[in-house]
């Protein structure tokens, strides 16, 4: 390995065990008490070097919703060709939930992030503006997309409307974290959150499905195993 090609991994290296102790500050603390300071001591760093890396503290944020969003996303995506109906691409999009954060309270710092970069999603949805991070308004577009995808296919009911059924979706999820991000660290568990999410996704399922759908799907499983 040359010079330059070591210089540009110790960089990425560095890069990347910076955005892990971000994470875990914003965890045990929440984003409004996380500095620039603060991010440079746990990374034993100077605040000069960090600078380095990252502009000001929106920067590192913006870097860790990215980041996870986008390969969430990606996840996703490359999974619901497999689904033979908008219901079971639903079920897909929480199977891939759980796979990537159902052992880690990550969702709590991104549900925190989201909240301090774009604060009016998705209450006013439409297209973002420049400096928004662009990942909410991706996924909001791919569970509205599903919903289509299901009316058209005859798993969900005609008479829905897939931007609202999109945003209700994205504010029950929000109001499920936000309460758990509430509870003092050692209560507070991503568990919690897949538990709260289960019950009250199956009842909205129940609400939107078409008569005569397969009730089975309607249940939703807590593991890859149970798929």
């Amino acid at each position: 390995m040359g010079i330059t090609e070591r210089k540009e991994r110790e960089k990425n290296e560095r890069r990347a065990m910076i955005l892990d102790r971000a994470r875990e500050l914003i965890l045990e603390r929440g984003v409004d008490s996380v500095t620039m300071q603060d991010i440079a001591t746990s990374a034993e760093l100077s605040k000069g070097t960090l600078y380095l890396y990252f502009d000001n503290k929106e920067a590192i944020l913006a870097a860790l919703f990215r980041e996870a969003g986008s390969y969430f996303l990606e996840y996703v995506s490359a999974r619901l060709d497999t689904a033979r109906s908008g219901l079971e691409a639903i079920r897909l999009l929480w199977m891939s939930y759980f796979d990537l954060f159902g052992e880690s309270n990550d969702i709590i710092v991104l549900f925190s992030i989201r909240n301090v970069l774009t604060p009016s999603f998705p209450l006013l949805p439409g297209t973002p503006n420049a400096g928004d991070i662009q990942e909410p308004y991706l996924l909001l577009g791919l569970i509205q997309n599903l919903i289509s995808r299901g009316i058209a296919d005859g798993s969900f009911d005609p008479a829905l409307d897939p931007a609202q059924i999109a945003r209700t979706v994205i504010v029950i999820t929000d109001g499920i974290i936000e309460n758990i991000a509430r509870l003092p660290p050692g209560m507070r568990t991503n568990r919690l959150i897949l538990q709260e999410m289960k019950s009250t996704f199956e009842l909205i399922l129940r609400a939107i499905v078409a008569p005569g759908c397969d009730r089975s799907l309607l249940i939703l499983p807590l593991g890859s195993g149970q798929f």
